[in-house]
């Protein structure tokens, strides 16, 4: 009997790592085709090929115009938004992300020696529902089932609690990457890990500190010079690995030396940890007000926190660490590795989704030796419960103030997968049809919301004012929100028709389209 393989996927902005769970429980970190635990993001086109990792991330510099990179940050976006092209053809944001995940794929199956179908793919907490989509969209297009797309903290802390279930805590998962940032408090409690409350910039990471660096060097280059490095892109591409360098070095070394090159004239600055320490203070200060935002959000204090769990390499940071220690009062993790510990816990995510579905009825899918390390345990199957990120609302008119207004169906921090309904009146008489517009954000603005589109359903003739019309927000356990719209016995169910991202048809045209790409 064949079985299917499932993976977890750390799909980062400057890195990404893939994990699988042997047949006897354990995780393991799969190397990518050329030995290394985890793959730059980087894409390089070159014709019909796409070379993915290092080897694209070594060229940047000589080719910078063939380079994609940071593509997590443009998630979501529509083609107007965002888009590369290569070779007469325009690719989004998800067909970018699509042919980094089928490099993951690939290397996978020559790894485990057998086909991978299956996918557990890791997002920021702070993701919204278009970037999760985009997510789902870019698995799919791959090729891979996407079973789950699960938040990084949330991986990262079944990676650290998968031995520790039987000792109840609360962390703070504290996940700084390349170009996202996320803090989540998670609860551990008989054999449930639980999220309770999550904030973050997903504009904000690693690149951010690089930036410092860069700008530093090209402004001291102009100054000598009078000329700006940065507006040549291969001059541009290799300052951004000089800086990337430098602030590794200045995370071991008390100061670095940057030498950079331009035009026939070269330029060497020396940076001291202290300097870079004081250039980046309004970076790290933004990470500690989201601290503390997340433990106002669950009503909380430092005293109530058991552990913090550093996730992401930019934790490695000195002024990153000192910074969470003082605020924290407490010791700082070191089970896990920064690097491995979201892909590990999406790959155990990976195997309770595929038992949940046996337990359900599906046709078994997993060796029996893995579903009896996981289901033998004691006290059954781990259990995950997510909370959304975002309030979810929809747009009211208010009679009293003539104005609209967000009212919200799905507020923030509620416990996910979730369904909640409620019933409004139509605003006019003899209304033909209404229209939801679906939006997400805290405001009761809806100029302040991020609209995800809307659902339309025809009303029979002559209602009066104020008739009944039932809205329900279905929110999935993939964080992707489904609205059900009731009136009269008609219902229109309708998937969100979201505003940003590839369309139906795009997608289908995409998976043909990818499939004439060679991967490397």
């Amino acid at each position: 009997m064949t079985h299917r393989k499932a993976i977890g996927i750390d799909l980062g902005t400057t890195f990404c790592a893939v994990a699988h769970i042997d047949p006897y429980g354990k995780p393991h970190i799969i190397p990518n085709s050329e030995s290394e635990r985890i793959t730059p993001s980087v894409l390089l086109f070159d014709g019909n090929t796409a070379v993915v990792g290092t080897l694209a991330k070594q060229n940047s510099v000589a080719e910078p115009e063939k380079i994609v990179d940071f593509v997590k940050r443009e998630m979501g976006k529509s083609k107007d938004e965002f888009s590369r092209e290569f070779g007469g053809k325009i690719y989004a944001a998800e067909e970018l992300s699509a042919i980094i995940l089928k490099k993951l794929k690939n290397d996978a199956e020559r790894y485990l020696g057998q086909e991978v179908t299956d996918a557990v793919i890791t997002v920021p907490a702070y993701f919204n529902d278009s970037e999760r989509t985009a997510t789902i969209h870019a698995g799919q297009l791959a090729g891979l089932n996407v079973l789950q797309i699960i938040n990084e903290p949330t991986a990262a802390a079944l990676a650290y609690g998968l031995d520790k279930l039987d000792q109840n805590q609360t962390v703070f998962v504290f996940d700084l990457g390349g170009g996202t940032f996320d803090v989540t408090i998670m609860r551990i409690e008989d054999r449930h890990i639980k999220m309770i409350a999550t904030n973050g910039d997903h504009r904000l990471g690693g690149k951010d500190w690089d930036d410092i660096i860069v700008n530093l060097v090209a402004e001291e280059f102009d100054r000598l010079h009078g000329e700006n490095p940065l507006l040549d892109l291969q001059s541009y591409q290799e300052l951004q690995s000089r800086a990337l360098a430098s602030k590794i070095q200045l995370s071991s070394r008390p100061r670095t030396i940057i030498v950079h090159s331009h035009n026939g004239k070269s330029i060497k600055v020396e940076l001291t940890r202290e300097d870079f320490e004081a250039f980046c203070a309004h970076l790290v200060e933004k990470c500690k007000a989201i601290c503390e935002i997340v433990l106002q959000e669950a009503h909380m204090t430092w005293s109530e926190i058991d552990k913090v769990l550093l996730v992401g390499g930019m934790t490695r940071m000195p002024m990153v660490r000192n910074m969470i220690s003082e605020v924290s009062g407490l010791p700082l993790t070191e089970h896990v590795s920064p690097d491995e510990a979201v892909a590990v816990g999406a790959a155990i995510q990976g195997i309770l989704s595929q038992l949940q579905e046996e337990d359900k009825g599906a046709e078994p899918t997993l060796p029996a030796e893995t579903r009896q390390q996981f289901s033998s345990r004691e006290g059954g199957l781990i259990q995950v419960t997510n909370i959304t990120s975002h309030s979810l609302g929809v747009v009211l008119w208010n009679d009293s103030t003539l104005e609209e207004y967000v009212f919200p169906m799905i507020p923030k921090m509620t416990s996910i997968p979730c369904e909640l309904k409620n019933a409004f009146g139509t605003s006019q008489a003899n209304l033909a049809k209404v229209l939801v517009r679906v939006v997400e954000g805290e405001s009761s603005l809806p100029s302040e919301c991020t609209p995800l589109g809307t659902a339309m359903i025809e009303l029979p003739p002559f209602l009066p004012k104020g008739s009944p019309v039932e809205v329900t927000y279905h929110y999935t356990a993939n964080q992707v929100l489904e609205v059900i719209v009731d009136a009269y016995g008609k219902q229109s169910t309708a998937t969100i028709e979201r505003n940003v991202g590839l369309s139906e048809s795009e997608i289908a045209s995409a998976t043909a389209s990818l499939s004439l790409l060679r991967v490397e």
